[in-house]
């Protein structure tokens, strides 16, 4: 069994974050998890467990404006916001707060926009990792945005920055399980707004993201699934071929949605992720 605390981190700009630590009696590794966009930590638990079972530690944080977290929901001015904010969690993890060891290997997983900030994060702070492993990282929308949209999104990002709007996420396509879509509608901490700030700022860090891709040389693991209707899979493929790491590993799971760790077959994905975990270890 493994014990679960929480902590509360306070931003550089006075936000409230809260982190969750779920901590096995015997641990080989820790593992930082960054969720998606419009969710929060309490989605994974079905990953956390399998995950504390296996002997790793696992750590997770609301992303600002997410979850129980404070801040403007769907709203960043800098997507370097994102970066900062981990790494004041990574800190408290670092000082030994939640009763962590400091000695244990670290990885990195983040689904989803927790897949870009993840890659963003590797890629400005290169040393911290041991290892990083993303799920459907959206480094790039699936359905087409409208020149004239993305336009007028360009110029409200600067007149009216955190003016909210319909996201326009259809739950529909995250899964092919039900229950999960199910859960996802009725979770009171899941909301549809974006700001036109934290588009270009999400815009901007998938250009450089894609731009950059070959300076990463961490152990990367890609996990994405061909009918993602939300994060482009295409994008995904470019994006890993680009990487500089000489041990990179791509999975795509043929016909699956947007959360492959939460489809169907998500036992398969699952197994995958803790078999490349266990060689990294």
């Amino acid at each position: 069994m493994a014990s679960e605390t929480s902590s509360i981190l306070q931003t550089r700009d006075g936000l409230s974050l809260t982190g969750h630590h779920h901590l096995p009696s015997e641990a080989r590794a820790r593992i930082v998890l960054v969720h998606g966009y419009a969710e929060h930590t309490g989605r994974y638990r079905e990953l956390i467990a399998a995950l504390t079972a296996s002997g790793y530690e696992c750590h997770a944080m609301d992303l600002r404006g997410h979850g129980v977290s404070e801040g403007v929901r769907g709203h960043v001015s800098d997507f370097e916001e994102y970066l900062d904010d981990l790494d004041l969690f990574l800190e408290r993890i670092g000082a030994g707060g939640a009763g962590v060891s400091t000695s244990l290997p670290c990885f990195l997983i983040g689904h989803s926009l927790g897949g870009l900030i993840s890659l963003q994060y590797v890629l400005h702070r290169p040393s911290t990792f041991r290892a990083l492993a993303v799920s459907s990282p959206f480094l790039y929308p699936a359905l087409p945005i409208p020149w004239l949209k993305e336009a007028l999104g360009t110029v409200a990002s600067h007149l009216a920055p955190t003016l909210l709007m319909d996201s326009g996420i259809d739950p529909q396509g995250l899964s092919h399980d039900q229950a999960v879509v199910d859960a996802y509608v009725s979770d009171p901490l899941v909301f549809k707004t974006v700001s036109p700030r934290w588009f270009t700022a999400a815009r901007q860090a998938q250009d450089d993201t894609l731009k950059r891709a070959g300076e990463i040389h961490l152990p990367t693991l890609f996990l994405l699934g061909s009918a993602d209707p939300i994060a482009q899979p295409e994008r995904g493929r470019e994006v890993f071929e680009r990487l500089g790491s000489p041990s990179k590993r791509l999975k795509v799971y043929e016909g699956f949605f947007h959360e492959v760790l939460n489809e169907v077959g998500r036992k398969q994905v699952l197994g995958d992720l803790m078999s490349w975990l266990d060689e990294q270890v």
